[in-house]
């Protein structure tokens, strides 16, 4: 009986114990798993803000190089001045740059790190915008699809009703208040109302299309300045070129439409249409 009991006790010791082994099995994986997320954090936030950081070492590198080198010059002159006195005459131009060079390696070593720093800024910036436009692209052409196949299946005019039923929800959303003197315009693209006359808009359109001729290319925020409103962000990314529109339409002129929708509360409105939408590839033609 007595050693029943014992072996009862054992059995119970082992099982604590292997209860507890476990329990710091489970503890010293989690604190592994929580070492492997911050390391894993880390190396995202470098990767994500890389080009900022290398452009803000090349900033400080700028000027690391500029002190270093200043520092560094009443050091090479005694250097050439105390040569010049034990040579007893002028020391020639590849003697002064054997003698001074030295003095001036850290510089050399900090510039050419600094210079390292500006170029892969400018590489990864340049991969993000590659990354940026391609994406947009297959965005733009798969919306350019889905619009196509709209139509074919519901008419010609599905799209336009799709738009008008949008403005006409935004503008339940918008307290609009209209001069007396202007008219409600929505732009498509930007998705916004504005309030102009319909010669403002025109000459504004007529204004786009002769910056196109004369420049080659322009932006959409051109647009929205010749309109006298507020520009969006990006906007300056964003635009057409002669070269593309000609590719695309057979035509260098950029069209635009003007389809009166009345609100429900009786307002009437004029949605804005381009022919073409501005395109992040505008200034490669």
């Amino acid at each position: 009986m007595r050693n029943s009991w014992r072996n009862w006790e054992r059995a119970q010791i082992c099982n604590l114990g292997g209860c507890e082994f476990e329990s710091h099995a489970v503890s010293f994986d989690f604190n592994k798993n929580e070492r492997l997320c911050k390391g894993m954090n880390a190396s995202s936030f470098f990767k994500k803000n890389s080009s900022t950081i290398l452009t803000c070492i090349g900033g400080i590198g700028v000027v690391a190089t500029s002190v270093m080198a200043v520092k560094a010059t009443p050091k090479a002159l005694k250097l050439i001045e105390k040569s010049k006195e034990e040579k007893g005459e002028d020391l020639t131009k590849f003697e002064m740059v054997k003698i001074a060079g030295p003095v001036y390696i850290p510089s050399i070593i900090t510039g050419a790190a600094t210079i390292a720093c500006i170029f892969g800024a400018n590489i990864l910036n340049k991969r993000a915008q590659a990354s940026i436009i391609s994406a947009y692209a297959l965005a733009d052409n798969s919306y350019k699809e889905y619009k196509k196949k709209v139509e074919e299946l519901y008419g010609e005019g599905a799209d336009r009703r799709v738009t008008q039923e949008i403005a006409k929800d935004k503008y339940d959303e918008t307290d609009i208040l209209v001069d007396g003197e202007k008219e409600l315009f929505y732009d498509n693209f930007s998705m916004r109302y504005f309030e102009s006359t319909m010669e403002n808009v025109i000459r504004a359109e007529y204004d786009l299309n002769r910056a196109l001729s004369v420049d080659n290319y322009a932006c959409v925020n051109e647009f929205y300045d010749f309109l006298g409103i507020e520009k969006i962000e990006g906007g300056s990314s964003l635009g057409w070129s002669e070269a593309e529109l000609f590719e695309n339409t057979w035509c260098s002129w950029l069209d635009f439409r003007h389809e009166k929708v009345v609100m429900d509360d009786g307002l009437e409105c004029y949605i804005v249409y381009m022919s073409e939408e501005p395109s992040l590839r505008y200034l490669d033609y």
